[in-house]
């Protein structure tokens, strides 16, 4: 049995990313707008050379430290390369197309007139950087690490009329994969639109505004960075830097959870069934003010201090998603991280969502007196249930990876919730796992 050390050694070298990537990568993408937001250049071009140099930075800096080595390639005929090559590339137009097929057949996300304007704006300087890296890509792939038929080998299959050789388990796979990367590329390209032209209009965060604007304004700011450092993760994969589709979740109950917090679906579920959030008819009793403001500005300290919560857990929000990065994937295994955040905690990201929306709203209070702040208070948990829905849902899907069980085993004594654990048994991944294990519950999903 290894000591404390050796075995928290072991766990740091689990991961596949490094501490210091999410900081560079989003300095990467606070430089360019910083140096671009006043000039002429359109909102959805400065979105694109955000996102852009990031991704490349991400993959250049993994790739430095890929474990392949360029000697160990596999012998193989180029004409099978090339064969494979062409396969996946028609995979990949095919999944493309499908993309279009689906934003066309479906309004809910294109049905704002600006949003429409905003894609078609992006889509030819976006396929002219991804289509020509895409093909260079798939075929020093395929030469240094050999054969994989995955979901975009099985496209690429249909796409030249094999289909009796089609594999439609991993098939279903990469259509699940394409389907996510349809879903969540396209709200947070349009919601990385938004942000920008957001901070340009309004301007940047100043203090000589009053100060709960202020506030408000550096939290959506920061948010709006979050959307961004999550981009690539939608928008690229590669079997050379070890992102590539590793699980997709098969249960109804976590793509129900995780559509539930996404539009259109979390308009009925956040907005109607569990808003714990003050309406906006409230807003004159809250004198204008957010509530954490209104509560709190006859107490300068306290003031204070929610507001330095409210921006500490965003950027603590920011910190998670920015080391999960390239490897974004609801639904979805990409990658194991277990240093920065992670070494604390397995969920800090949802952890920091909590916090912060307790600072903000403070749910537990309400101007319409003691029972509405029961009822906001209620409601405010059940949220917290959903995301707890949602973390394991996660946890269900990685229990299969021997990697990710050993680090969640080191969590339950070593993570800062551990004290929990140890007086809650129930809440520990140990009492999870062995109960999912006996009851033959872990997922009965292979690797692609």
């Amino acid at each position: 049995m290894p000591n404390g050390s050796v075995l928290k050694k072991e766990i740091l070298s689990l991961s596949v990313a490094r501490w210091f990537d999410p900081f560079i990568s989003v300095a990467i993408i606070t430089g360019v707008f910083l140096a671009l937001y006043k000039t002429e250049i359109s909102d959805v071009y400065l979105t694109l050379l955000m996102i852009l140099p990031s991704t490349a930075y991400l993959f250049f800096s993994e790739l430095m430290r890929a474990p392949w080595s360029w000697h160990n390639r596999p012998r193989q005929p180029l004409t099978l390369v090339f064969d494979r090559t062409l396969t996946k590339y028609l995979g990949v137009l095919l999944g493309i197309l499908a993309c279009f097929f689906a934003i066309w057949l479906f309004p809910a996300y294109a049905n704002h007139v600006n949003n429409m304007a905003r894609l078609q704006q992006a889509v030819i300087p976006a396929l002219a950087f991804i289509l020509p890296l895409s093909l260079i890509l798939i075929f020093f792939t395929e030469y240094i690490l050999g054969e994989k038929r995955d979901g975009t080998y099985q496209f690429g299959l249909i796409a030249r009329g094999k289909i009796s050789e089609v594999n439609w388990r991993i098939f279903f796979d990469g259509f699940f994969e394409w389907l996510l990367r349809l879903f969540f590329l396209q709200i947070n390209f349009y919601g990385a639109v938004w942000y920008v032209w957001n901070v340009r209009d309004r301007g940047l965060p100043s203090l000589t505004w009053d100060f709960p604007t202020f506030i408000t304004q550096l939290d959506l700011a920061i948010f709006g960075l979050i959307v961004f450092s999550i981009i690539p993760g939608y928008l690229f994969a590669s079997r050379l830097i070890n992102t590539d589709l590793k699980k997709v979740d098969r249960t109804w109950f976590g793509w129900a959870i995780n559509f539930s917090c996404y539009p259109p679906l979390n308009a009925a579920i956040f907005g109607a069934w569990v808003q714990y959030m003050p309406r906006g008819e409230l807003a004159q009793l809250y004198a204008g003010s957010p509530p954490w403001a209104y509560y709190t500005e006859q107490y300068p300290w306290l003031f204070m201090f929610m507001a330095a919560g409210i921006i500490f857990f965003a950027l603590i929000h920011l910190w998670g998603e920015a080391a999960v990065g390239i490897r974004a994937a609801n639904l979805s295994q990409r990658g194991l991280i277990t240093t920065g955040l992670f070494r604390f905690t397995r969920h800090p990201i949802y952890v920091s969502k909590g916090f912060q929306w307790a600072f903000i709203y403070v749910p537990f209070l309400n101007v319409f007196g003691i029972l509405s702040a029961v009822q906001s208070g209620i409601l405010f948990a059940l949220v917290l249930l959903i995301y707890i829905g949602r973390a394991l849902s996660e946890e269900r899907l990685l229990a299969t990876d021997p990697s990710y069980v050993k680090y969640a085993l080191y969590m339950d004594e070593h993570s800062i919730f551990a004290s929990v654990g140890r007086l809650f048994p129930i809440m520990t991944f140990k009492w999870r796992y062995e109960y999912w294990v006996n009851n033959n519950l872990l997922q009965p999903i292979s690797k692609i």
